[in-house]
């Protein structure tokens, strides 16, 4: 089976990542710990048998960092719409199954990623839930409009209506370990030593 890692990722520019975040450490901690996050997504999914697509949210950031991904920027107004538009694009190059993450997680390892690859052998989709209600990742060997369009986004019910939505078109649905995101300042723990 041909599988791909979809990453979702900011670009590293000062004021624009980790804004939540930045309301109270500062941009310039803010876009600092981002970075740290980034590279540390980045060196979990190379332990991983995947191809690699690097999705940006702004431009297309060519650095020879990114040289184990395929670049593209993502498309659509809302974070539901980028993600299927990643996935149908993904999909058309042959790939049977897609892993989507984003950059938010401390504690994510390629040991979710191998664990979604297998609960996509047996499930249509499988979830990464994180504490705050979202998720740090959403597999599927396809991608249905029901579960990605016309959601609201950035809110603690995220997580549940996706899988609502999976089982109400008949999909079977895999639930990973949940994982804290680091969105605000009481999140950041161990990073919190980066901080100026």
């Amino acid at each position: 089976m041909k599988k791909a890692i979809i990453i979702f990722q900011k670009n590293l520019e000062l004021g624009k990542v980790k804004t939540r975040l930045a309301a109270t450490v500062g941009d310039e901690n803010a876009l600092k710990i981002y970075t740290i996050l980034v590279n540390h997504t980045h060196a979990e999914i190379q332990k991983t048998e995947a191809d690699k697509f690097l999705f940006f949210s702004n431009y297309l950031d060519e650095d020879v960092k990114w040289s184990h991904c395929n670049l593209h920027e993502q498309e659509g107004n809302d974070l539901g719409l980028r993600m299927f538009n990643a996935i149908n694009k993904v999909k058309a190059m042959g790939v049977e199954s897609i892993v989507v993450i984003g950059t938010d997680c401390y504690e994510f390892t390629s040991k979710h990623l191998n664990d979604a690859f297998l609960a996509l052998e047996s499930n249509d989709y499988c979830i990464g839930p994180a504490i705050d209600g979202g998720y740090y990742l959403i597999g599927t060997n396809r991608a249905d409009e029901e579960v990605f369009l016309n959601k609201e986004w950035s809110t603690a019910t995220v997580f549940e209506e996706a899988k609502a939505n999976i089982k109400a078109i008949g999909k079977s649905v895999g639930i990973l370990e949940i994982l804290p995101d680091v969105d605000y300042e009481e999140d950041l723990k161990t990073l919190r030593q980066y901080l100026d």
